[in-house]
């Protein structure tokens, strides 16, 4: 190896490490996403931390939502072709590393309530789960995927949404409340 080349490695890392904390600056929330079909089995659904969500229609109600590519998850939305998404409190911060790895066990009755990774949860008509400590939360139908060598983006159109009592007033769990970062 050349000096040239030591000098270019060392500038291209210095971009990299620059990109990255450009890319982790940009604000994102911090949700729960599970895809698949509890009505099928207590084995069939996963739930995940993601924080690359947004609208992306209004006409009709579009989300778009990434995932890795090797994603139990995203295995488990292509099945079912249907996805939720749990929309937690920042008081919430800690809840979101029980789902940074699949859930082995998948859903567990545990005195008679449900449960994944050991939060509740509760399983909507579409057999989706979502986080019963959730602020609000949205079941949605895929429509289309973009697909890139890291990631795919789901495009999933809004069937349902509920949210407890004070949503309004709830301060939703973002990227920086946590010591979790993303970037590209």
């Amino acid at each position: 190896m050349t000096d040239h080349d030591d000098e270019a490695t060392a500038r291209d890392d210095a971009t990299d490490r620059m990109t990255r904390r450009v890319l982790w600056s940009l604000p994102t929330g911090l949700y729960l996403l599970a895809g698949g079909d509890l009505r099928q089995g207590p084995k069939n659904a996963n739930v995940m931390t993601v924080n690359l969500v947004t609208q992306v229609a209004t006409t009709p109600r579009v989300l778009a939502v990434a995932c890795e590519q090797t994603s139990v998850t995203l295995d488990f939305i292509r099945q079912s072709g249907q996805l939720a998404l749990s929309i937690l409190d920042r008081e919430d911060r800690a809840v979101v590393r029980k789902f940074v790895k699949p859930v082995a066990e998948g859903l567990v009755e545990i005195d008679g309530a449900l449960t994944m990774a050991g939060q509740s949860v509760i399983v909507g008509e579409t057999g989706l789960p979502h986080l019963a400590s959730s602020v609000s939360w949205i079941e949605a139908r895929v429509v289309g995927y973009q697909e890139f060598e890291s990631h795919a983006l789901v495009l999933a159109e809004v069937a349902r949404v509920g949210e407890r009592d004070g949503a309004d007033q709830a301060q939703i769990l973002r990227m920086e409340d946590t010591r979790m970062n993303y970037g590209g």
